[in-house]
């Protein structure tokens, strides 16, 4: 009779990565930064049917993934460009960005990819040019907190 070997047991929670992404063209075109900060993109996935994710800035400096603002945006940018995130919902002013997991990257570098732009959410830097435009601080509070109604007074 045949002896059962005990399989091995990992501990902890970890992130699976497919040796294809790993041996992909698009992510060995990727900075380091992007690299590591893909990683942490595929950390907040918590099983196979999980479309979205979330990686904050704070985040990303808590992991040591970047140090500024402008090298988070730079890494957010590649991974949609690349195909391995596809914008969903763009942050800024306080709210965080949501992305979606995608699997262009398999098509990086030939004709059949699809390319789809970044959408950068509002930071600090646009929020100053909007802030400084009448129109676009109306559409901006309006979006924010509605729009007032009209003061009526009755007689």
């Amino acid at each position: 009779m045949a002896k059962k070997h005990k399989r091995q047991k990992i501990d902890g929670q970890f992130v699976p990565l497919q040796h294809e992404l790993l041996n992909s063209f698009a992510f060995q075109n990727l900075n380091s930064s992007s690299k590591v900060g893909l990683l942490y993109f595929y950390k907040d996935k918590k099983n196979g049917h999980q479309e979205n994710v979330i990686l904050t800035y704070s985040q990303a400096k808590k992991y040591g993934v970047c140090q500024s603002s402008t090298t988070f945006d730079s890494i957010k940018k590649e991974l949609v460009e690349k195909g391995f995130l596809d914008s969903f919902k763009p942050g800024g002013l306080g709210k965080h960005s949501i992305f979606k997991m995608s699997y262009r990257w398999k098509l990086y570098g030939t004709s059949r990819f699809n390319e789809i732009p970044f959408e950068a959410g509002l930071g600090s830097k646009q929020f100053q040019v909007i802030w400084k435009d009448e129109v676009k601080r109306q559409n901006l509070l309006e979006a924010r907190h509605g729009k007032k109604k009209q003061d009526t007074v009755s007689t």
